[in-house]
Protein backbone atom coordinates (compact mmCIF):
# COMPACT_ATOMS: atom_id res chain seq x y z
CA UNK A 1 0.00 0.00 0.00
CA UNK A 2 1.19 3.29 -0.70
CA UNK A 3 -0.20 5.26 2.14
CA UNK A 4 2.62 7.30 4.50
CA UNK A 5 2.52 6.70 8.63
CA UNK A 6 0.10 9.37 9.28
CA UNK A 7 -3.03 7.17 7.70
CA UNK A 8 -4.07 4.96 10.64
CA UNK A 9 -4.10 8.02 12.88
CA UNK A 10 -7.28 9.71 13.33
CA UNK A 11 -7.84 12.61 10.36
CA UNK A 12 -7.33 15.88 10.92
CA UNK A 13 -10.05 18.70 11.10
CA UNK A 14 -8.39 21.71 10.49
CA UNK A 15 -8.25 22.57 6.74
CA UNK A 16 -4.96 23.53 6.92
CA UNK A 17 -3.29 20.25 7.58
CA UNK A 18 -5.76 18.07 5.65
CA UNK A 19 -3.81 16.02 3.67
CA UNK A 20 -3.73 13.05 1.29
CA UNK A 21 -3.54 10.30 4.14
CA UNK A 22 -5.96 12.45 5.38
CA UNK A 23 -8.75 11.88 2.88
CA UNK A 24 -7.80 7.59 2.59
CA UNK A 25 -8.90 7.15 6.19
CA UNK A 26 -12.38 8.97 5.50
CA UNK A 27 -12.71 6.62 2.06
CA UNK A 28 -11.52 3.54 4.08
CA UNK A 29 -13.83 4.50 7.31
CA UNK A 30 -16.65 4.44 4.66
CA UNK A 31 -16.48 0.92 4.12
CA UNK A 32 -15.27 -0.13 7.17
CA UNK A 33 -11.39 -1.20 5.58
CA UNK A 34 -13.56 -3.94 3.98
CA UNK A 35 -12.99 -4.67 0.19
CA UNK A 36 -15.51 -3.34 -1.68
CA UNK A 37 -17.95 -3.73 -5.26
CA UNK A 38 -17.01 -3.32 -8.85
CA UNK A 39 -14.15 -0.51 -8.45
CA UNK A 40 -12.58 -1.88 -5.08
CA UNK A 41 -10.80 0.34 -2.77
CA UNK A 42 -8.90 2.28 -5.57
CA UNK A 43 -7.58 4.87 -3.18
CA UNK A 44 -5.58 2.51 -0.90
CA UNK A 45 -3.17 2.29 -3.66
CA UNK A 46 -3.03 4.89 -5.58
CA UNK A 47 -0.58 8.14 -4.49
CA UNK A 48 -1.85 11.02 -4.69
CA UNK A 49 -0.86 12.40 -8.21
CA UNK A 50 -2.90 9.14 -9.23
CA UNK A 51 -5.71 10.03 -6.79
CA UNK A 52 -6.46 12.90 -8.70
CA UNK A 53 -6.28 11.93 -12.31
CA UNK A 54 -7.88 8.63 -11.61
CA UNK A 55 -11.15 7.50 -13.68
CA UNK A 56 -13.44 5.12 -12.42
CA UNK A 57 -16.08 3.78 -15.02
CA UNK A 58 -14.35 6.27 -17.53
CA UNK A 59 -15.72 9.56 -14.95
CA UNK A 60 -12.58 11.57 -13.33
CA UNK A 61 -13.59 11.27 -9.73
CA UNK A 62 -11.75 14.78 -9.08
CA UNK A 63 -12.96 17.79 -11.18
CA UNK A 64 -10.35 19.75 -13.05
CA UNK A 65 -11.32 22.87 -14.76
CA UNK A 66 -8.24 24.76 -16.07
CA UNK A 67 -5.93 23.37 -14.22
CA UNK A 68 -7.78 24.23 -11.00
CA UNK A 69 -9.79 21.23 -8.59
CA UNK A 70 -13.14 21.65 -7.89
CA UNK A 71 -14.55 20.51 -4.65
CA UNK A 72 -18.20 20.90 -5.08
CA UNK A 73 -18.13 20.00 -8.75
CA UNK A 74 -16.22 16.63 -7.84
CA UNK A 75 -18.32 13.34 -8.85
CA UNK A 76 -16.18 11.86 -5.58
CA UNK A 77 -17.52 14.45 -3.91
CA UNK A 78 -20.96 14.62 -5.22
CA UNK A 79 -22.11 11.07 -5.34
CA UNK A 80 -20.89 10.67 -1.77
CA UNK A 81 -23.89 12.65 -1.08
CA UNK A 82 -26.34 11.35 -3.79
CA UNK A 83 -26.58 9.17 -7.03
CA UNK A 84 -24.99 11.10 -10.11
CA UNK A 85 -25.01 10.12 -13.74
CA UNK A 86 -21.87 9.57 -14.76
CA UNK A 87 -20.91 9.47 -17.89
CA UNK A 88 -23.84 11.62 -18.78
CA UNK A 89 -27.16 9.25 -19.34
CA UNK A 90 -25.52 6.22 -16.98
CA UNK A 91 -26.39 6.41 -12.99
CA UNK A 92 -24.44 5.72 -10.32
CA UNK A 93 -25.84 4.88 -7.00
CA UNK A 94 -25.00 7.05 -3.80
CA UNK A 95 -21.54 5.79 -2.52
CA UNK A 96 -20.76 3.72 -0.89
CA UNK A 97 -23.12 1.17 -1.50
CA UNK A 98 -24.03 -1.37 1.06
CA UNK A 99 -22.65 0.99 3.63
CA UNK A 100 -24.35 4.30 5.91
CA UNK A 101 -23.84 7.41 3.74
CA UNK A 102 -20.34 9.36 4.53
CA UNK A 103 -21.17 12.18 7.42
CA UNK A 104 -21.71 15.23 5.34
CA UNK A 105 -18.75 16.74 7.74
CA UNK A 106 -16.20 14.28 6.02
CA UNK A 107 -17.70 15.22 2.92
CA UNK A 108 -17.40 18.56 3.36
CA UNK A 109 -13.32 18.05 4.84
CA UNK A 110 -13.07 16.12 1.48
CA UNK A 111 -14.82 18.77 -0.96
CA UNK A 112 -12.88 21.49 0.93
CA UNK A 113 -8.98 19.32 0.30
CA UNK A 114 -10.07 19.09 -3.36
CA UNK A 115 -10.40 23.33 -3.24
CA UNK A 116 -6.99 23.34 -1.57
CA UNK A 117 -5.52 21.46 -5.01
CA UNK A 118 -5.86 18.03 -2.94
CA UNK A 119 -2.31 18.72 -0.95
CA UNK A 120 -0.22 15.29 -0.45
Amino acid sequence: MLRDSTYDEQPNTSLEQIRYPDIQKILDDAVEGQDIGAHGAFWRQLTRDQFVVKKVFGCSIIFNENGKFNGPRSPLVQILKAPIECPVGRERPQMPVGFPPVAPEKVQTISDWIDAQCPA
